[in-house]
């Protein structure tokens, strides 16, 4: 079995990856395609799905070209977790765009659903916001034709994004998706661990609609490549991947920085609710499901992104070496699709204060890094006021590799990071899920190893004299609003 491949399929909100890995953990092939996110205005963000399809399919075909020498052992497919697809399940067509979860069109609706937070939050570890599936299932029904009348010939298929994948990788013949992904559409009980009544009544959803739920590790049929049978053994959600890649293990925490960023502690088997924060469900295997606690910032790559279409642009690799040469950097509030936890405020828009006519480009990313650490330190010292202390933080996703950016999150939190080997830890942990199913060991994947900590440097009175003046700032920004 150890040298057999594994096969990743990682679909995020700017790329449609698959990544092949050696029975050691290596990657030894890869191949991606670019998605786009289409913003028709303000506060909207969708994709066309028949792109995302396209483009994940064949970068899955490259990666079977580049390893037909070798046998392949199994697929895992982990997705953005609240982005939600409609199609129709006679065709398999796309019935309208792919709803992102940075989209906010839905927030009337959840206005009108009767249902308070209080009752949501018990219910799904989640909160009453238009970031999550079932209020964009309502405004789709409402303002999308199509999708009616697919509802009422009974063809409407409604799933996240691993559903609809799978759904095409298997021919359809498999409907399906894991709790990770399932809790992210607002109709999933964490406590039953399954489709929950109240919420699909008060959301307007039918239950066959939605996919069957399975296990993340479970069977989710196969795909048919030039006569091979390959049997697809994970779905999971591109957070909790990334959590199994790291060993993050109950009491352990970690922060992934990718399109957004997210603070993740896991606390095992138990389901710990701390309001602010979600609580999550983790990979569930046949030795039960972990919970976690959660707490996102809408928003990390997606900002740089959003300064290079306004003419700041630049690589992950050049945030380094500019930010070194700030001598006066701005505030930044990077608040694209508003605010995460513990705020939960949607109607706040980035805001760069603190021009001068001596401001430089790279005073402009030095005031984006300082924010992004500022909003996840507001997270970790949120919970530690309720006994949630963390000692040392793994970290990893793709602006992880950005030595400035965990220096300023070291510094302002005075706490060690520990980076990883494998910015890639989505598709390597979703890789580990897929290779559990087949009976696979993956105790010593390289993917494991860390590089050396990054320690704080900056004098922890003066950590503290930054940080309270970018909340002097971040209030500023609330009366501004």
């Amino acid at each position: 079995m150890n040298n057999k491949i594994i096969l990743a399929l990682d679909q995020g909100s700017s790329s449609s990856r698959v990544l092949a890995f050696d029975g050691q953990g290596k990657v030894v092939a890869r191949s991606s395609r670019a998605l786009d996110t289409l913003r028709p205005s303000v506060g909207l963000a969708e994709f066309d799905a028949g792109q995302l399809l396209q483009g994940q399919v064949s970068a899955l075909q490259e990666v079977l070209q580049q390893t037909a020498a070798q046998e392949i052992a199994a697929i895992s497919v982990a997705t953005q977790r609240s982005t939600v697809v409609f199609w129709d399940r006679l065709s398999g067509n796309p019935l309208a765009p792919a709803l992102s979860w940075q989209d906010g069109r839905a927030q009337q609706e959840t206005a009108i659903v009767n249902l308070p937070q209080e009752a949501i939050h018990q219910m799904t570890g989640l909160y009453k916001t238009p970031f999550y599936s079932a209020p964009k299932i309502m405004w789709t029904l409402k303002n999308v034709p199509q999708v009616r009348q697919a509802a009422e010939e009974g063809r409407l298929c409604i799933g996240p994004v691993g559903s609809y994948i799978i759904w095409h990788l298997t021919g359809g013949k498999v409907f399906a998706c894991d709790p990770t992904l399932a809790q992210r559409t607002l109709l999933f009980n964490i406590s039953t661990l399954n489709w929950d009544h109240a919420l699909l009544e008060a959301f307007g959803v039918k239950r066959e609609w939605l996919p069957q739920l399975k296990r993340t590790v479970d069977d989710y049929g196969f795909y048919e490549h030039q006569g091979r049978h390959i049997p697809i053994r994970a779905c999971v959600g591109d957070q909790q991947a990334s959590l199994r890649a790291l060993r993050v293990v109950s009491g352990g925490a970690c922060i992934n920085y990718g399109t957004g960023a997210f603070f993740m502690r896991n606390t095992g088997h138990q389901c710990h609710f701390l309001p602010g924060l979600l609580t999550s469900v983790g990979a569930q295997d046949s030795s039960g499901c972990e919970y976690l606690l959660e707490g996102p910032v809408n928003a990390c790559s997606t900002v740089f992104a959003w300064l290079n279409e306004i003419g700041f642009s630049c690589s992950v690799e050049e945030i380094d070496v500019l930010c070194e040469k700030a001598t006066q950097p701005v505030q930044f509030l990077p608040a694209l699709g508003g605010l995460g936890a513990p705020y939960w405020d949607f109607s706040l828009s980035p805001v760069l204060s603190g021009f001068s006519p001596r401001t430089q480009k790279a005073d402009v990313l030095a005031g984006v890094v300082d924010g992004l650490a500022a909003l996840l330190a507001d997270i970790i010292f949120y919970a530690e006021r309720y006994g949630i202390k963390s000692t040392e933080i793994k970290v990893s996703g793709g602006l992880s590799k950005s030595r400035v950016l965990l220096r300023a999150q070291a510094d302002i939190l005075q706490m060690r990071l520990l980076p990883c080997v494998e910015a890639e830890s989505t598709a390597a942990g979703a890789a580990m899920l897929a290779a559990q199913g087949v009976g696979a060991d993956t105790s010593q994947w390289e993917t494991l190893h860390l590089l050396p900590p990054v320690e704080p440097t900056l004098d922890p009175d003066k950590a503290e004299e930054k940080y309270r003046k970018w909340h002097q700032f971040l209030d500023w920004c609330k009366t501004k609003k």
